[in-house]
Parts: structure tokens; C-alpha cells; sequence
């Protein structure tokens, strides 16, 4: 059972830092002390359901992802096997590099992506 609370710990943190919120901010955010939140990410200690349903919401995940390591996804959605076995393993740096390299994908498509702006003033 200690391993479950340390992959959810896991998950935890890694979320967090993908949204570059420090532990004092997710701290505030859920309304329990820094010292709580550094215990549950080490595998210390755990959240309550509702809790957890609550720490969902604010890193934007499901609950089946933060408890299991698994996202459902939606069947319409092709994802190449690669990158499902990459999400599904449980190698957190594997997953949290590949989440750079989409992260760095759509900033640049945004950037390289014309604004209505430009196109008219090309017309």
C-alpha cells in the first residue's frame, strides 16, 4: 500500500510543476500546510477522496490519472502506441520529458501560427 501513496505523491508533484506552482501556492490553494503537501509527494502521507477530487481540479487531471497513472482517453483521439506506452509507463521522467517536447510543440505552432492580423495585411 506505500508504494500507491508515493506513485500518487509522484504524480502530485509532477503536476504541480508542470503548472510552476510551488508548494506554499498548491498549499494555499487546498487549505493545508506545506508540511502536508511535502509528506504526501514524498509518500509520507495521503489526501481524502475529496481532497484528491479537489487537487484534480486545480492541476487539471483526472482522478483516475493522479490514483491509477492512467488517463482515460477519448476513443475519437489517435495516439500513435509510442506515446500511450511512454504514458503509461511508469518511468515519471520519460513522461514528464515527453510533456516538455508537446509543451515546446505548441508554443512554437503558436508562434508560427498568422494572426488575422497578418493576413490582411498581406491581402
Amino acid at each position: 500500500m506505500d508504494q500507491i501513496y508515493k506513485d500518487i505523491g509522484d504524480r502530485i508533484s509532477l503536476l504541480r510543476h508542470d503548472k510552476n506552482m510551488t508548494q506554499e501556492e498548491f498549499a494555499e490553494l487546498l487549505d493545508v500546510t506545506v508540511k502536508h503537501i511535502s509528506a504526501v509527494e514524498s509518500g509520507r502521507s495521503s489526501f481524502s477522496v475529496p481532497k484528491l477530487v479537489h487537487i484534480c481540479d486545480v492541476l487539471d487531471c483526472s482522478l483516475d490519472y493522479l490514483v491509477r497513472g492512467k488517463n482515460i482517453v477519448d476513443s475519437s483521439i489517435y495516439l500513435p502506441e509510442s506515446i500511450i506506452e511512454i504514458l503509461q509507463n511508469e518511468n515519471q521522467q520519460e513522461a514528464s520529458l515527453l510533456l516538455e517536447y508537446m509543451n515546446l510543440f505548441c508554443k512554437m505552432r503558436d508562434f508560427h501560427q498568422p494572426s488575422s492580423k497578418q493576413g490582411t495585411e498581406r491581402e
